[in-house]
């Protein structure tokens, strides 16, 4: 088990890697597009979808590692005025509740992958690719996701970062 758990937590933190350095290379592209276009040169015709397609992939790449580190949004308003006692309730609801949705996309988009890569379909921009290749990111992600909330209810921690460790940021 312990093996697994290794090779998983590289595959998270190597797809954060990975979502870095295709961040890095996207601002390289736009400043090489922006540099052309004042010298004069013509510059990629693909920067705009390379850079629409790199944000889909590096949102979805981050995504498990920002569940895991607890970089990911969650609003406390209604945790604090409930009684101590139902707070760790509404915790875990959350953590399921936010597996279940990332499962459910993460399903949805298997779902439609395969029935884009049936008909074929092409998303047709400054260069074609198949469009199973817009649904890959958000099921791997998404079910990655699912995966980290259900390791951070398995493991009785909340989807928030404790207060102490929120202000020190």
């Amino acid at each position: 088990m312990t093996v697994l758990v290794r090779a998983w937590d590289a595959l998270v933190s190597a797809l954060l890697a990975g979502a870095g350095l295709v961040i890095a290379a996207v601002t390289l592209l736009i400043a090489w597009d922006v540099v052309a276009r004042n010298l004069g040169l013509q510059p990629p015709e693909s920067t705009v979808a390379l850079t629409e397609y790199a944000l889909l992939y590096v949102a979805l790449a981050s995504g498990p590692a920002l569940v895991r580190s607890r970089g990911h949004v969650t609003i406390d308003l209604l945790a604090g005025h409930l009684p101590a006692g139902l707070r760790p309730w509404l915790a875990r609801g959350m953590l399921a509740t936010a597996a279940a949705t990332a499962a459910a996309v993460a399903v949805l988009a298997v779902l439609l992958a395969l029935e884009a890569l049936e008909r074929g379909e092409l998303d047709v921009r400054s260069f074609d690719i198949p469009r199973i290749w817009l649904f890959a990111p958000l099921a791997v992600g998404g079910a990655m996701m699912a995966v980290e909330f259900l390791r951070l209810l398995a493991r009785g921690e909340v989807a928030a970062r404790p207060p102490a460790e929120r202000e020190s940021l």
